[in-house]
């Protein structure tokens, strides 16, 4: 068996789903207006470069459970499809094409995301993806509690999570193949025979040109893939 592991967040949607949510939950009075916006500065800190990737991460999905405490499951879950319901249609054109590719090369698909696994949940349904792994935040008696169960989104927790969600499949790790976009795909790239880095950040971009992966782009992504699956096309 041949898996393809998909990222979502800058690979498959051009921004974060999880930050979409977080901005559901203030327009809907859910969730606190202030402490969404300190969310959203620790981000930008990140994208200034005055933080590191891995303090960014912490800290923010720290700050993201104690934003839903009190929250009840439930209502997360429909303001996650929701939010899903607007920004399906913002994902990259080249998506639909590109998991179609992959099933008729016959791969199977998962999908691990940082975003929290309420929303992700929704994309891997509307592509018929039975495995994905998103962040999950702790619940006790149907309400967050302001605890993080797992950050999907931590530098090297993908390659564990895929891992383990392939654990009772033969897989052949040398014919399956990855996408990804930031550092935090760097450690499951680096265990596929068939790395494509998509776009990447900066500090991943270096890292693939070192290890002369695939890189590729909105525009030739799907080229590529085909190309991957029949190398008389090249």
């Amino acid at each position: 068996m041949k898996v393809a592991a998909l990222d979502i967040d800058g690979t498959l949607y051009p921004g974060a789903l999880g930050l979409q949510l977080l901005q559901a939950l203030t327009a809907n009075g859910i969730s606190d207006k202030s402490k969404i916006e300190d969310i959203f500065k620790v981000v930008e800190k990140y994208r200034l470069n005055e933080i590191d990737f891995q303090i960014m991460a912490t800290t923010a999905y720290n700050l993201f459970a104690e934003a839903i405490a009190g929250i009840s499951q439930t209502v997360m879950q429909r303001i996650a499809r929701q939010v899903w319901q607007q920004e399906r249609t913002k994902l990259f054109p080249f998506v639909p094409k590109l998991i179609d590719i992959l099933n008729s090369q016959g791969y199977s698909l998962v999908l691990i995301s940082g975003s929290p696994d309420e929303i992700v949940c929704c994309l891997a349904e509307e592509f018929g993806i039975s495995k994905y792994q998103g962040s999950i935040f702790a619940t006790h008696q149907g309400k967050y509690t302001g605890k993080v169960n797992l950050l999907s989104g931590a530098l090297g927790k993908k390659y564990s999570i895929f891992l383990q969600m392939v654990k009772d499949w033969s897989v052949n790790l040398e014919e399956s193949l990855a996408i990804g976009d930031s550092i935090t795909d760097t450690a499951l790239l680096e265990i596929v025979g068939k790395p494509v880095v998509f776009e990447p950040h900066p500090s991943l971009m270096l890292i693939a040109q070192e290890k002369d992966w695939l890189v590729t782009n909105r525009n030739n992504i799907v080229k590529h893939i085909m190309e991957l699956g029949n190398p008389f096309l090249t």
